[in-house]
């Protein structure tokens, strides 16, 4: 449920001018808005993206040299073993050489997520826990940078 840039990187400049409009039109439709740093916006409830919405949107974003600022996260279903999340991201320009991942999921699995991205050199820059009052579940979102 994430997003490993240097690897896009690869796979995507090989595809780079034929995605170039296609992602133009995307963030066209979806809304591009700048207020002192870079951010991406979208408008009302669409502001929270799928897992698959999320790694477009990501996509889309780092063609353009934005790395995620900060996540948010949310459930979107509870049930059990059908669990679904919505994420939320803030967006900045990326620094050069600067290398990401995100993640959003149970407490657990971030757990494996950073002992894995500190082997590959990667810091946690941001990290968020969400606990749904209803069932007492735990989300948790996180990005690492290098």
């Amino acid at each position: 449920m994430g997003f490993d840039q240097e690897n896009s990187k690869r796979a995507g400049s090989k595809r780079a001018g034929r995605a170039s409009a296609a992602i133009g039109a995307l963030l066209l439709l979806a809304g591009c808005m700048t207020s002192g740093r870079d951010t991406y916006q979208t408008s009302g409830i669409n502001e929270w993206l799928t897992t698959e919405n999320a790694d477009t949107v990501v996509n889309a974003m780092a063609a353009k040299g934005m790395i995620p600022a900060t996540i948010d996260c949310r459930f979107a279903d509870t049930t059990p073993s059908q669990l679904a999340y919505l994420s939320k991201f803030t967006w900045k320009r990326a620094p050069a050489n600067t290398r990401y991942h995100w993640e959003v999921g149970d407490p657990t699995y971030l757990a494996s997520k950073e002992v894995k991205s500190n082997r590959v050199g990667l810091r946690r820059v941001f990290a968020k826990v969400v606990r749904d009052p209803a069932s007492g579940q735990k989300v948790g979102c996180s990005i690492w940078a290098s």
